[in-house]
């Protein structure tokens, strides 16, 4: 997830929000690439530091906790200072096929790599830990790298804004993987996705995330191709927020589903009806929209059968939508044996 927000980083410190510059971002496997054509500004555009409703700041850094004797910047303020004083060196050292960040406990002038940008940094997550408890070391990186990883974590990284409450146990961040995708698109579809999905588990959330993701591209941006979700979740506690977890959700199921007209209905039934954004939803539609998020994460024959079995209980009850027979013999087409 790290390098994932840095490749969205990298390439939105160059483009900024007013550059016409086409810039692209690929995943090549071993590594992410931000081509661009057309001029390169100067200097970064200082909007991209201001805290707006369009960036989520106080989310990437939300374990900071600032005091009066503090001796170091907020980390907004650092961001900001690296990205101006250092513009030239950050594209310089990107513009090298072989750079590679500079990660470990103790790193010259390096900056804290916060779990929001990536679960595995957490403290205590990376470490065995015996007979004593012990909160384990900081996770460091250089500071070129945590500068553009925390640019992509704010402007790209996908908080769901119901998941705030305090009554909710857990929190996710996800980031679409951009195997071929226009920076300027990618904006457009962060934007138009309604930050709102189903809360009762962390799996939910990022299942629902992940079918407004693929129904915002259908026949839109046919030029756009993400294969994965990339996600942290964190779980929230009486003090700091503490690792819950983190994973990639391949997209290739409910891509296959935006094939036929009968697959693109039954996205938007699962998207309106089975997974509620509603935190206090109870009985038997959440137990269905726990079952469709186990099957659409792990599409089994054993999961699909649950997940049935609780859906005609449901219709029995008139608490759900009927399934045509055109629906289900789509989701059948791809489910695996075992």
């Amino acid at each position: 997830m790290f390098d994932c927000f840095r490749a969205y980083g990298l390439a939105f410190l160059i483009g900024g929000l007013e550059n016409n510059a086409i810039i692209h971002i690929y995943d090549q496997g071993p590594a992410y690439i931000v081509d661009v054509e057309g001029n390169i500004p100067k200097s970064p555009d200082p909007k991209i530091f201001e805290i707006t409703e369009g960036n989520a700041w106080s989310m990437v850094f939300q374990t900071f906790k600032e005091r009066k004797d503090l001796k170091v910047k907020p980390p907004i303020e650092d961001v900001k200072d690296i990205a101006i004083q250092h513009y030239d060196k950050i594209l310089d050292i990107h513009s090298r096929h072989d750079f590679i960040p500079d990660i470990g406990n103790s790193v010259k002038d390096g900056r804290t790599l916060y779990q929001s940008i990536d679960v595995s940094a957490a403290k205590g997550y990376r470490e065995e830990k015996r007979s004593v408890y012990h909160e384990g070391s900081q996770l460091q990186v250089d500071k070129f790298s945590w500068c553009i990883a925390s640019i992509g974590a704010a402007w790209f990284g996908v908080w769901p804004r119901n998941l705030m409450r305090r009554d909710i146990s857990f929190s996710v961040c996800s980031i679409p993987n951009p195997r071929k995708v226009l920076l300027i698109t990618h904006r457009e579809i962060h934007e138009r996705i309604e930050k709102q999905f189903c809360p009762i588990s962390a799996n939910t959330a990022i299942v629902h995330y992940s079918i407004k993701l693929v129904n915002a591209v259908l026949g839109k941006y046919d030029e756009t191709d993400y294969d994965e979700v990339i996600f942290n979740v964190m779980q929230k506690t009486g003090q700091q927020p503490k690792p819950g977890g983190g994973g990639r959700y391949n997209l290739t199921f409910l891509k296959e589903l935006t094939k036929t007209s009968a697959g693109q209905e039954t996205l938007n039934i699962m998207d309106r009806h089975l997974l509620p954004v509603n935190p206090n939803v109870k009985g038997i539609r959440q137990d269905v929209a726990l079952a469709l998020s186990d099957f659409l994460l792990h599409p089994t024959l054993d999961n699909f059968r649950r997940f049935e079995s609780l859906y005609i209980r449901g219709e029995i009850n008139k608490e759900l939508y009927s399934w045509e027979k055109s629906q289900l013999e789509e989701l059948l087409k791809y489910v695996e044996p075992a």
